[in-house]
């Protein structure tokens, strides 16, 4: 019954990521036409653009920033909260958690796959829980902080209505994260109640279906987040930290496509396009594809569309693109088939050495048994010499018997005889004796 319920998840999985895909694929054929349209020329190729390639290395330095600034913070709390000094698992949980945000719809898979992955390492469940929960909502955090405070300061610098009330929703939308675990941390019963008064409200209105289903999964993962922040919140200095790394990853990250754009020789200002990559970002956090799929490429092209080159933002966008999400794709991809291949390789080494270790193991068994074969031949050839002698002896003694009996026979029956040859004698002296006188008048 459960794997028939399971078949319609995987089908309706499948469809949702074949819509997004096409999204994608149209999106870049739009902007794609769009932009060569501008020219005379049907489209306008890489090669007749010029590159300046210092600018392309700094992106690509932007790029390890990011990944840096993240892996960081990992391996900052696995050492301080399990002592590990292991910053290859941090870099390895970094590159997942990019792999599964930029696969699975509003982000939502890399934290659950990092922790999956922290408990693989060996790591306590604790840790393995508040690393990547806690990382995730200094994120929240500095990102929400960052962008209010680039809205509020220059906020005359961007000309862009929609994208920017689009970009208000969102940051409202991602400051509600952090504020329900902080809320949820302080006044846990309060905030249970507040979240089921708003599931049954929306399921009386049938917009939701199961409040009290969904009400326990969303109240265990604040209760979640909650415990993360009180086991972080013991070591205040490594919150800073974790702050300040955090910070450099999205100044790190809207920095890209100014460099980007300066390597393909755009003329642009670096405080209007950190301003603009800000709300950028924000406004596709309440797009629910993957990575922000379509929306992240039409909003870049219509935020640096009046670059004067045809053809131009096309690649530039396809650049950034890449630094920013496809090169995390490729990351992910290369690295969870290394794994595969890793444990594949494993399991097989370690087949063949219990193959080994099997085989040995009977060859001693074998061994032994022709050991103790022998033994028990040995046991059972003494057993039967001392049975030949016993034998020997019995037939030894039984002869001596038979030689002793007619022995006896014979001396019993010359006994007799040797008693009447001494009587003899004796009867002889007595006949000699003298007889009566003739004269003796008792003769007859």
């Amino acid at each position: 019954m459960d794997a028939l319920n399971q078949q319609p998840k995987k089908k309706k999985g499948w469809i949702l990521t074949l819509l997004f895909v096409l999204l994608n694929v149209g999106v870049l054929l739009w902007i794609g036409f769009s932009e060569f349209k501008r020219k005379e020329e049907s489209s306008t190729g890489f090669a007749d653009i010029s590159v300046h390639w210092p600018f392309l290395v700094l992106s690509f330095l932007c790029f390890l920033t990011m990944v840096l600034s993240e892996s960081g913070k990992f391996y900052f709390l696995i050492r301080r909260l399990t002592e590990k000094k292991d910053f290859s698992t941090a870099v390895k949980a970094t590159l997942y958690g990019y792999y599964y945000d930029n696969i699975t719809p509003s982000g939502s898979g890399g934290q659950p796959f990092q922790i999956h992955y922290l408990r693989k390492c060996g790591l306590p469940n604790g840790a393995s829980l508040a690393i990547p929960v806690y990382s995730f909502l200094l994120y929240q955090i500095t990102f929400v902080v960052t962008a209010g405070l680039t809205f509020l300061l220059f906020r005359n610098m961007f000309d862009y209505p929609g994208i920017r009330v689009t970009a208000i929703i969102g940051i409202s939308i991602c400051s509600l994260i952090p504020l329900g675990i902080i809320i949820a941390a302080v006044f846990p019963k309060t905030m249970a109640r507040f979240v089921m008064f708003v599931l049954r409200g929306l399921a009386a209105i049938r917009i939701i279906k199961n409040p009290e289903e969904k009400g326990d999964k969303f109240l265990r993962h604040l209760t979640e987040y909650s415990d993360a922040i009180n086991y972080i919140n013991r070591h205040r200095r490594l919150s800073l930290e974790m702050l300040l790394l955090s910070v450099l990853y999205h100044v790190a990250r809207c920095s890209l496509p100014f460099f980007i754009l300066r390597a393909f020789g755009a003329e642009v200002e670096y405080l209007y396009t950190l301003v603009a990559t800000y709300y950028l970002y924000a406004a596709i956090k309440i797009i629910p594809t993957p990575g922000g799929a379509g929306a992240a490429e039409a909003s870049f092209y219509l935020i640096f569309s009046e670059l004067p080159e045809p053809g131009l933002i096309f690649w530039a966008m396809l650049v950034w693109r890449f630094f920013n999400d496809y090169i995390f794709l490729l990351c992910g991809m290369a690295l969870t088939s290394y794994e595969y291949l890793k444990a594949k390789v494993r399991a097989r080494r370690q087949k063949r050495l219990e193959a080994r270790e099997t085989a040995r193991t009977e060859r001693e068994k074998a061994r032994l048994a022709e050991e103790e074969a022998r033994r028990l031949e040995k046991e059972a050839s003494e057993a039967e010499k001392e049975e030949r002698r016993n034998k020997q002896k019995r037939r030894g003694k039984s002869a001596a018997a038979e030689k002793e009996k007619p022995g006896n026979a014979a001396g019993e029956s010359d006994k007799p005889e040797s008693a009447a040859a001494e009587n003899a004698p004796d009867a002889g002296k007595e006949g000699s004796t003298p007889g009566p006188d003739p004269g003796d008048p008792a003769r007859p």
